[in-house]
């Protein structure tokens, strides 16, 4: 028996549909002979007969003469395939029966005679792959075929609903329920599901998971029908999501979908609302490059000179994507073609020549672009086209009077961009065109330098070819191509020029230099078989080595001592190479100097200061470590006085404060009976430095558990007195490593910083006073300045 209701929901589908006309939405259409059950089933009913009902009713609908001329592939056919996924082995078993070969003598009883007869010859035909009746001529005239096919594609949209249904019907029926959330049915574009879930009484303007508008999805993904729908139930046309990012109409317009967006602007979606980005509908369909979009668009008042936060038109983002047609019907509608952006100065022109768009950059040539517009770059078009070495483009622009040398007011000439990306063709055809080979840029590197520093060895090959000067140099720092090079590490380069004849020692620095501070070992060791100078110095005194040492390069190291460097040279200021490596904490350089015999006691000329002085300046614990464990003095005062436990409390090393608190060996722990071994303290003796200001939140100073806070007022107080006053058990307190002489230095400090700060601000006072009496053109009584005082508050 059927289904209670059933009959009416067949009844919904449409008026007069052809089902209801070929009799089947009654219990006496359901005559099936075995046959057409094997057709249906493959061999065994459903035992549904709702399904059974429902199976028999699409293939009926197919029969079905209402008549329609449409030739093309049917809906039917398109939804048949779709359903390749499906598990049901009844649902695969009924789509296999429109797409499988005719079965003989199937019996469809329940159809006119007519129309069974047109079925069974359309489904023999498909099964021997060709139309004939048996006399080989009926079936071959196209009209007979129209009207055999007239039947099948009239009812394209109500087979597919069925199979549709039945789809769902299924589904009920091995007890599956559909468990998707509102927004995964719009994801998947089903239009039914949706419909439920908001007859439910799910909300139209619910947002995913990820923040987006139910209509925004559905216009991203192109889902017309469900955009009607979500617009039918009142959905928000400009609901742009949580994320307030882009509207239902910047989705369908990036996406191309012209109907939706034609749908959107029916129910008075603003044209010209802007992302977050500042990209409007028209952007985003101009970026796309979408015709039909930017007409309709245009057409309804979409603002054609709005720019996005990159400060680009719709327009430039036409033309930075390549699109020709898209650009010409903006410049119809009036687009500026000069129009360039606020920060950049970046035009339609230079967008399609730096992305290297050539049929762009002749339309907008023709279309009288202006070539020599520069941007915030001081670029031109052709600058532009350089940049990436886009050959056919500056080809173009060259052709059309560009300017193949730098402007002006430029930094950088066409060639020397070409030459740093290693844009050899290109660079070939700048100089044919007259391009300078010794233009300098902003940082008086020539085309040959541009390319060395970036270590393209084609290019420099090409420029020296042409004559460019294998020796130039910088103004300011007399860099060459070669110092460039090595610093660069690129040794094929540096063979290159020092085969062509670069001079090997040429530069403030040498290029034995560049390469050790570096650390590039291969080309160090090159440079030294090429016979670099290894004892050159620079203006400052530095050498490789010093280089080498202060950078941490061990092994370059290495190899310049083997070489004849000298392990004590002294550079500015009589910092030797291990110093330099003390000073930049590199612990395994100090090591091996250390190894080498490199004096670890010994004091720079202007200041004494020693290794491991300057290690405790760095705050670095494990060089101060090291260098005392070989050795060190501990007690080593610099000429002012200072000593490495103020070294580290200057710049805030507190582990090194800390680490030199606790030392062994240091002055505080000696026993009293051997003070007498060191030198007493003085009254001519200069005052110990104190700890700047800017440093002093930086150093905490070290406190003894078992001393209180007034214990170490005391001892404070004990500073004050003369030394001859003092006892043998406080002549520690004088130590450079106490706490006590350490707070002084901070307390001392801040008192002074507090008097200069105080006598700043009186002055700052002062002279705002006399201001006032100048601006009031007398002199200020006291109540008035209390006056002024209080509206200043």
């Amino acid at each position: 028996m059927l289904t209670e209701g059933f009959e009416d929901e067949i009844d919904s589908v449409t008026p007069r549909s052809p089902v209801t006309e070929l009799g089947l939405g009654s219990e006496a259409g359901l005559g099936l002979s075995a046959a057409a059950k094997v057709r249906l089933f493959g061999g065994a009913s459903t035992g549904n007969e709702r399904l059974d009902f429902r199976l028999a009713a699409a293939a009926a609908v197919l029969s079905s003469g209402t008549g329609s001329d449409d030739d093309e592939v049917s809906e039917v056919e398109s939804f048949i395939l779709d359903q390749e996924d499906l598990d049901n082995p009844v649902l695969k078993t009924a789509s296999e029966l429109f797409l499988s070969t005719a079965a003989e003598g199937t019996d469809f009883r329940t159809v006119d005679p007519e129309t069974q007869a047109r079925l069974e010859a359309l489904l023999e035909a498909a099964g021997i792959g060709k139309l004939s009746t048996a006399d080989g001529k009926a079936f071959a005239d196209p009209e007979v075929l129209r009207r055999l096919t007239s039947s099948v594609s009239c009812a394209l949209d109500e087979a597919a609903a069925a199979l549709t249904r039945m789809r769902a019907d299924s589904t009920l029926s091995t007890g599956q329920v559909d468990n998707r959330s509102l927004a995964e049915a719009c994801s998947d574009g089903d239009v039914n599901a949706v419909r439920k879930l908001l007859d439910e009484g799910r909300s139209v303007n619910e947002h995913t998971e990820e923040g987006e508008s139910l209509l925004c999805l559905a216009c991203s993904a192109g889902y017309y029908e469900l955009a009607q729908v979500l617009l039918a139930m009142h959905a928000n046309v400009e609901d742009r999501g949580n994320k307030g990012d882009i509207t239902p109409l910047m989705a369908a317009a990036s996406g191309g979908f012209v109907d939706i967006v034609k749908l959107l602007l029916a129910h008075s979606a603003d044209v010209n609302a802007q992302s977050s980005t500042g990209n409007t509908a028209l952007t985003y369909a101009c970026a796309g490059g979408f015709v039909d979009v930017v007409k309709v668009l245009l057409k309804e008042g979409a603002n054609i000179e709005d720019h996005n936060e990159n400060g680009h038109t719709p327009l430039m983002e036409a033309a930075s994507a390549g699109h020709v047609e898209v650009a010409r019907v903006l410049l119809e509608f009036g687009a500026g073609i000069n129009t360039h952006s606020n920060e950049f100065k970046e035009s339609a022109l230079t967008l399609a020549c730096y992305k290297g768009h050539l049929d762009m950059v002749r339309f907008l040539l023709e279309a009288g672009a202006d070539q020599e517009h520069k941007t915030d770059e001081m670029h031109t078009a052709l600058m532009e086209a350089c940049m990436d070495g886009h050959v056919e483009v500056a080809r173009l622009l060259l052709d059309s009077g560009a300017q193949v040398n730098m402007p002006a007011d430029s930094f950088e000439s066409p060639l020397t961009l070409a030459a740093c990306g290693g844009h050899v063709e290109l660079a070939a055809l700048l100089i044919e065109r007259g391009a300078n080979l010794e233009e300098v840029n902003d940082e008086g590197y020539t085309p040959l330098m541009e390319a060395a520093r970036e270590g393209h060895e084609e290019m420099v090959a090409l420029l020296l070819a042409q004559g460019a000067n294998i020796n130039a140099q910088t103004e300011e720092t007399q860099e060459t191509a070669l110092t460039l090079a090595c610093c660069g590490g690129f040794s094929e380069v540096s063979d290159f020029l020092i085969k062509a004849g670069a001079d090997i020692e040429l530069g403030c620095s040498t290029p034995l230099m560049e390469a050790a501070q570096e650390g590039h070992l291969e080309l160090v060791k090159y440079l030294l078989a090429a016979g670099a100078n290894v004892q050159a110095t620079t203006a400052t005194g530095d050498t490789a080595l010093t280089y080498a040492c202060e950078n941490g390069h061990t092994d370059v190291a290495d190899v310049l001592l083997q070489s004849g460097s000298d392990l004590e040279h002294e550079s500015e200021g009589g910092r030797t190479p291990l110093m330099k490596a003390a000073r930049a904490g590199h612990l395994c350089t100090v090591q091996f100097l250390t190894s080498k015999g490199a004096n670890i006691n010994r004091a720079t000329a202007n200041n004494d200061h020693t290794v491991v002085s300057l290690a405790c300046a760095g705050g670095h614990l494990a060089v101060v470590e090291l260098l005392l464990a070989h050795g060190a003095d501990p007690t080593h005062r610099l000429k002012d006085g200072s000593t490495m436990l103020i070294e580290a409390a200057k710049g805030g090393h507190t582990n090194v404060v800390s680490y030199l608190l606790d030392y062994p060996n240091n002055v505080s722990s000696v026993p009293a009976t051997d003070m007498s071994q060191m030198t007493p303290p003085s009254h001519d003796q200069p005052p110990i430095p104190r700890v700047p200001m800017n440093t002093l939140a930086m150093v905490v100073p070290p406190q003894e558990p078992d001393k209180a806070p007034e214990q170490y007022a005391s001892e404070r107080g004990k500073l004050k007195q003369k030394p001859d006053n003092l006892n043998a058990s406080d002549q520690d307190l004088r130590s450079p490593f106490h706490p006590c002489q350490l707070l002084e230095c901070i307390v001392e400090e801040t008192e002074g910083k507090l008097n200069e700060l105080g006598q700043r601000i009186s002055a700052i006072e002062k002279a705002q006073l006399k201001s006032l009496e100048l601006i009031q053109g007398e002199p200020l009584n006291k109540d008035k300045i209390e006056e002024l005082k209080k509206k200043k508050k």
